[in-house]
């Protein structure tokens, strides 16, 4: 898989308002959990895209990187007493694990969507879309229904002032997902070994994306998505090593004082 770099520094996050962290990727390991946060998840699907042999296809290129690279901006507070971010057993909680009310879940994606819109209405339009992907469904509730019907109104509007088909929308999209998924299995350390190949997504023409580790170890996509030959990437991550936490706050003072590692990957095509 990935290699953690030899150099290590103190995970210095003080910048961060106190009690406020990103959601986190967990992963249980031999010394107690590896743990990324979702921000630094956002930065590795955007890096991810800049690789992308897409740029003189697609419209607003740039601000679709922007946008991927933010999609997953959100903070959660850090409480003393809560327990929102652990397991019943007092684990670090992976952000796929924790609850959110159906009000809440709107009320977060339409403030990030709206945010999208105010920085360029194509990073808007991608964020409405990324919404899409991930809440509609059979099961959807009924207030995020009603969001995502009016976000819907809301992208053919701004299509119309962007002069940009929603077939043209899609297909970008479809690259947003896929760097989106690709960062997601490299950060939880997902690449299966001895040649099985897990799905990445397949995209809305049927081309089913795949990802594996090789017989030399190497990890490999096909069909091959990139402009170069190899692709040079890396994820900072944490490694915390006490099993079980009282409550939300002893967990974040236990990232606070945690080392940065850093783990670099290779993807190659040949």
């Amino acid at each position: 898989m990935g290699s953690s770099s030899a150099v290590r520094w103190l995970g210095a996050i003080k910048h961060i308002r106190k009690g406020v962290k990103p959601k986190m990727i967990v992963r249980s390991v031999d010394e107690g959990w590896t743990i990324v946060f979702q921000t630094s998840h956002g930065l590795l699907a955007q890096r991810i895209a800049s690789c992308l042999d897409v740029a003189k296809e697609l419209p607003y290129w740039f601000e679709t990187q922007v946008a991927i690279g933010v999609h997953d901006d959100l903070h959660q507070v850090y409480e003393k007493g809560k327990r929102e971010h652990l397991t019943q057993a007092g684990a670090p909680r992976d952000f796929t694990l924790i609850p959110m009310s159906d009000e809440d879940r709107v009320v977060k994606m339409q403030d990030r969507i709206d945010e999208g819109f105010c920085k360029h209405s194509w990073l808007g339009v991608m964020q409405s879309k990324h919404a899409e992907c991930l809440y509609r469904g059979e099961d959807t509730a009924t207030k995020m229904q009603g969001m995502l019907d009016m976000e819907k109104k809301r992208r053919e509007f701004v299509l119309t002032q962007l002069h940009i088909d929603a077939t043209m929308v899609q297909k970008t999209y479809d690259w947003m997902h896929l760097s989106d998924r690709l960062s997601l299995i490299l950060c939880g350390d997902d690449v299966p070994a001895m040649n099985r190949r897990l799905e990445i997504i397949t995209n809305h023409e049927g081309t089913r994306f795949e990802i594996w580790q090789d017989e030399r170890d190497r990890i490999r996509v096909s069909p091959w998505p990139f402009g170069e030959d190899n692709v040079d990437l890396s994820i900072e991550y944490r490694i915390v090593k006490q099993l079980s936490f009282v409550d939300d706050a002893e967990l974040g003072d236990a990232l606070k004082a945690c080392l940065v590692d850093l783990r670099k990957f290779v993807i190659c095509e040949n």
